[in-house]
């Protein structure tokens, strides 16, 4: 039988980000003027999409929204980018979540304040309409994890249920240290960890101990992905093979928000398509360090062919 056309279902927020790029972090209390200013749809699994969508790959956002105007250009944003929301959940009367971010020219680093105050998670309830023949690729950020945990058990169901060929791919996000529990990464066959989880939730200095940690806490082994910005990345596959990949940087930095969602995406598209973990790593780092050179994320659809093109 034929292998099935990837279709990758993203989970978790959808936000409005207003960014200013700064040459360099402002003093408390000072009026600067910034080098750029825009705003963008934002949120890890959004952003997840946009890159998918940019790689002409199928895919879905599922999560919550309000009935605010807000709300209502994000959706637009995402319909121009043919990414689809057919399950996504409007709440009425709540509050669209905003991501106020200042880039620093200077250091390149990204502050962000986030504000979210009455917007409800996804639940199982709400995940239950999917028709998970449809996919064959799920990616979960856990911010509810107790109601993640109910989604990520439904899949294994569905998966003991169907033929290899029909079986999803499940992918867990591990970004926020004291929020998204560790043992959840027992339900995915993908982990991606960041490097503040790592530190503060693992308590490690580097992205291969990072990975050999985690691999050593599980008892269902799956792959663990672990990327450090600068440094490249490293992951560990489900026999405990470790694997680093070096890091691609560009030659100015001009825009790093979104830089780790954009690896993910990436790794995703590369496994997704039969890539081997280190060429699916690998092809993340390129793709992640040439999008740190330029705003946004739509030189992407210029690019990442070429940059597939030489992976195992």
């Amino acid at each position: 039988m034929a292998a099935r056309n990837p279709s990758v279902l993203c989970i978790g927020i959808c936000c409005m980000d207003l960014i200013q790029v700064c040459e360099a972090y402002p003093e408390e209390d000072s009026d600067v003027r910034s080098k750029h200013g825009r705003w963008q749809r934002g949120g890890n699994p959004s952003n997840n999409c946009t890159v998918l969508a940019l790689m002409k790959l199928k895919c879905e956002f599922m999560g919550t929204l309000s009935d605010s105007a807000m709300s209502s250009w994000l959706l637009e944003d995402l319909s121009k980018r043919n990414i689809s929301t057919k399950h996504c959940v409007v709440h009425r009367g709540c509050e669209t979540p905003l991501s106020s971010v200042l880039l620093s020219l200077e250091r390149g680093t990204r502050t962000i304040v986030h504000s979210n105050p009455n917007l409800p998670e996804l639940t199982f309830e709400d995940f239950k309409c999917c028709n998970l023949n449809e996919y064959t690729w799920i990616h979960f950020e856990p911010r509810n994890p107790p109601e993640i945990e109910r989604m990520m058990c439904m899949v294994h169901r569905w998966n003991e249920r169907v033929s290899e060929s029909e079986r999803i791919i499940i992918s867990l996000e591990l970004e926020k240290p004291g929020k998204h529990p560790v043992q959840m990464a027992e339900l995915a066959d993908v982990v991606f960890l960041s490097r503040i989880y790592s530190e503060k939730e693992l308590h490690v200095t580097d992205m291969r101990t990072a990975v050999i940690s985690l691999h050593s806490r599980l008892k269902r082994k799956c792959k663990i992905i672990c990327a450090w910005g600068s440094f490249g990345s490293a992951a560990m596959d489900v026999s405990g093979n470790l694997l680093y990949a070096p890091p691609y940087p560009p030659e100015k930095i001009v825009d790093s928000l979104g830089a780790g969602d954009t690896f993910c995406a990436a790794v995703i598209y590369a496994l997704a398509n039969g890539k081997n973990l280190y060429s699916a790593i690998l092809y993340g780092n390129r793709i992640a360090g040439a999008k740190v050179g330029f705003h946004g994320y739509d030189t992407i659809a210029d690019i990442y062919k070429h940059m597939y093109e030489d992976l195992q």
